[in-house]
């Protein structure tokens, strides 16, 4: 085995368990949202989420998150009327997955974004 190849494999080799924590990590997109809800407290209906909290350089901040936007869809569900549990699978990603959603700038205008998830903050 010439001495390149030997290099690459050992490359391979050094990084494959970084590779495989990621795989199937869950992942962040680093906002924290404010949800009131109604009902039942082991699955409540969502009656809003808006967004109280931004990460500066997580893929919030990035998709032009701010605190106070209102999300009003998260993979193309209403989040009005929906069920807690029901939106919490829908947005949670394993890093490296996209998460599409809707939400409303405090001064009413309606834009859509696409986020990556990262790595959690350790």
């Amino acid at each position: 085995m010439s001495l390149s190849m030997r290099r690459l494999c050992a490359c391979m080799l050094l990084c494959l368990p970084a590779m495989t924590a990621l795989a199937g990590e869950r992942g962040s997109f680093g906002f924290a949202p404010a949800v009131t809800t109604s009902g039942f407290i082991l699955n409540p209906t969502v009656d809003r989420i808006v967004i109280a909290e931004i990460v500066p350089g997580s893929p919030a901040a990035r998709a032009g998150l701010v605190a106070g936007d209102e999300v009003l869809t998260i993979e193309g569900t209403q989040v009005v009327g929906a069920k807690a549990l029901a939106l919490r699978s829908l947005a949670q990603r394993d890093v490296g997955q996209t998460l599409h959603a809707t939400l409303r700038h405090h001064g009413g205008a309606v834009y859509s974004v696409s986020m990556v998830a990262g790595p959690r903050p350790k």
